[in-house]
């Protein structure tokens, strides 16, 4: 089972994949169809992620710039930042891939990327849980059905997705979502990341500037962790 879905997952077999992806899936044998059946408290947000978000970011000291390339007006090097082509002193949190910040001048970091496909059918439901993971007997890795997970209620409909993982192509438009860490990976995301290392106020945080495997719980830690920071050197 894990064999044959490593492999159509990170098209490797699993002793090539890094022990701190493989080490965080764990095993359970029950009916809790929970991702994390041991852990006290966990949910989602109520009206969804996208409300979350359209709150965070609706503030008088809050822009949102869309459809543009961070490398039309950042410009970062061992030095200083710049934003729109002016030397910026403020804080910068950077959560983009880092080669891509610097045009791949070094070599393109590996990742691995998901074709999604969604399809609403006409069903009350299409499977009993969230997600299945198809392990050995499809081309796609899982199923998701969002009924399951958001509480929605819409009698004689539901939309699912497939998730086809594939190698990810660089500056192609397609999503990097997974980190490949392999040795001589991390040392090539070493090389970038010493480039912006003697900048105070320029932080790579999140999967892909820190070329990591985060969970959802992980990743907020760290952004929540990094805030706390920036806020007492401010206070």
């Amino acid at each position: 089972v894990f064999l044959h879905y490593t492999m159509k997952q990170w098209g490797t077999t699993p002793d090539q994949v890094d022990p701190s992806v493989t080490g965080r899936v764990p095993v359970f044998v029950g009916d809790d169809e929970r991702y994390f059946p041991r852990v006290a408290h966990q949910g989602m947000p109520a009206e969804g992620y996208t409300k979350l978000f359209e709150r965070l970011l609706d503030h008088d000291l809050i822009d949102v710039f869309l459809g543009v390339d961070v490398r039309d007006i950042l410009m970062v090097d061992e030095d200083y930042a710049k934003v729109c082509g002016k030397p910026y002193g403020g804080e910068i949190v950077y959560t983009g891939p880092l080669d891509e910040l610097f045009g791949l001048d070094l070599g393109a970091l590996p990742y691995r990327t998901l074709d999604m496909q969604f399809e609403t059918l006409d069903v009350d439901q299409f499977q009993p849980v969230g997600t299945v993971n198809y392990t050995t007997s499809e081309d796609f890795t899982r199923i998701t059905e969002f009924k399951n997970m958001t509480g929605q209620v819409v009698p004689g409909k539901t939309t699912i997705m497939r998730e086809y993982s594939k190698a990810y192509t660089p500056e192609s438009g397609q999503t990097p979502y997974y980190a490949i860490l392999e040795d001589e990976n991390k040392q090539l995301y070493q090389r970038y990341l010493a480039r912006v290392s003697r900048l105070t106020n320029f932080h790579p945080v999140g999967r892909l500037a820190e070329y990591r495997y985060y969970d959802m719980d992980g990743v907020v830690a760290s952004a929540l962790d990094l805030s706390d920071e920036l806020v007492a050197a401010h206070n």
